[in-house]
């Protein structure tokens, strides 16, 4: 049986997957970049989006979920990846290493987006 969900719920899962979709889309323009100029930009976009979806799961999904483990593992990924975007905003946009955290960002990053949504959507919709 599924759990009951509400509108409110609905509208927060909702909201949080398209954030999810936005930050999928410019990972890929971010690694597709054409030059280095274009890549910075679009790195930028991706920062700023990775934010704002952070953001909105500390506020609307991990109040209501409420389950330490869960919400404390996400937190800690959250952390690492605050850490990376901030090492990354030091490199070389051109760089191999640049492109090598970005790699690794974008695999971190899926992780954690995967995990949200089999690990806390599901709590939400109980509520």
């Amino acid at each position: 049986m599924t759990p009951p969900s509400t509108p409110a719920t609905d509208d927060v899962i909702d909201y949080v997957k398209a954030q999810h979709l936005t930050t999928r889309k410019l990972f890929g323009k971010t690694l597709r970049a054409a030059d280095v100029t274009t890549r910075r930009r679009h790195f930028a976009a991706l920062r700023a989006a990775l934010t704002a979806q952070e953001v909105s799961e500390e506020l609307l999904v991990h109040p209501r979920v409420r389950r330490g483990r869960v919400v404390e593992s996400l937190r800690g990924e959250t952390d690492d990846t605050k850490e990376l975007l901030d090492q990354m905003a030091r490199l070389d946009p051109a760089s191999a290493e640049f492109e090598t955290a970005l790699t690794d960002l974008q695999q971190a990053t899926e992780d954690h987006t995967q995990r949200v949504e089999a690990e806390e959507f599901p709590l939400l919709t109980r509520r």
